[in-house]
């Protein structure tokens, strides 16, 4: 008798279920149902190994070994490789249901890279060789944060300093947007001053003028200018990086209430926006809540 004729009568003695895989037949030793809204098929049993695919939530996979530490090698849609038992019901051959330790997967960090070009690299280093590159505007999967201001993602490795986390369903901004807010961030601790606009000192509606100029979008000068006739409204909710954010303040208000801004500033992600300070007199990060968030007035998106 051939060992593959052994291994299906010693299967069906035993009530398992088969799976083939390139002629040969084993036993499986039982099934699961992922219960996370997505849950990735791994090269390895570790969450820092490549992604070959994610199973939704109430797929079925098929269960092979458990090969401890609470990870179990399995079969997905042709494709056999590692699944996290924290988010899988597992159903064994015997009937015994082991339920999962975890209702959904955490939530899938993503990064906007705000380089132009951002070299991917074969280890968390700039002395590995490049194995790839992303442009200013794409969206990445992080793998894992290493932690040493270096992400690994599916293809390699990405330094953290030209990356901006957004939120697992956040979609790709445009390319323009992305390098203006990486320009906004070379320009840090450059002097405020009123009426310049670089190269290197600025007053608000400068700094975004001379921005996006550089970028080959000339935009209007003035803050109210920017405000009624550059770009296009969005919601704030909804902002990307590149965007820029308009403030209101009758405190420094010099028109009499016929102007809709006295300020403008550069949202860069993560809550935070760019702006030539009139307090701290420099370019400097803020947050777009506590202090400035009853004066926000709109956001517009250039291009």
């Amino acid at each position: 008798m051939t060992f593959k004729a052994k291994a299906v009568r010693a299967a069906a003695a035993a009530g398992l279920a088969l799976v083939m895989t390139t002629g040969v037949a084993f036993a499986s030793i039982g099934s699961a149902t992922v219960t996370a809204d997505s849950l990735r098929l791994r090269s390895e049993a570790s969450t820092n190994s490549s992604t070959m695919a994610k199973a939704p939530k109430g797929a079925t996979v098929t269960v092979e070994e458990d090969v401890g530490n609470g990870w179990y090698k399995v079969t997905y849609e042709n494709q056999t490789g590692y699944m996290s038992g924290d988010w899988l019901t597992i159903s064994l051959a015997d009937g015994t249901v082991v339920p999962a330790a975890q209702g959904t997967e955490p939530q899938q960090k993503r990064g906007l890279i705000t380089a132009d070009v951002l070299n991917v690299r074969s280890g968390a280093g700039t002395s590995y060789e490049k194995v790839a590159s992303l442009k200013g505007g794409d969206v990445v999967d992080i793998v894992a944060d290493l932690g040493n201001g270096w992400y690994q993602i599916d293809s390699g490795y990405i330094s953290a300093e030209y990356v901006t986390l957004v939120g697992a369903d956040y979609e790709s901004s445009s390319a323009l947007g992305a390098s203006a807010a990486a320009m906004a961030r070379s320009l840090l601790g450059c002097r405020y001053r009123s009426g310049a606009a670089g190269p290197n000192s600025f007053d608000c509606s400068g700094l975004m003028y001379y921005i996006y100029k550089q970028l080959g979008h000339p935009i209007a000068r003035g803050s109210s200018s920017q405000y009624y006739n550059s770009g296009y409204f969005v919601s704030t909710s909804a902002m990307q990086p590149g965007d820029l954010i308009f403030f209101f303040d009758r405190r420094f208000d010099s028109s009499g209430g016929t102007l809709p801004t006295t300020h403008v500033g550069m949202y860069v992600g993560d809550g935070q926006f760019i702006h030539a300070s009139t307090t701290s007199y420099r370019v400097q990060y803020d947050s777009i809540y506590g202090y400035y968030a009853p004066y926000i007035v709109g956001a517009k998106r250039i291009g």
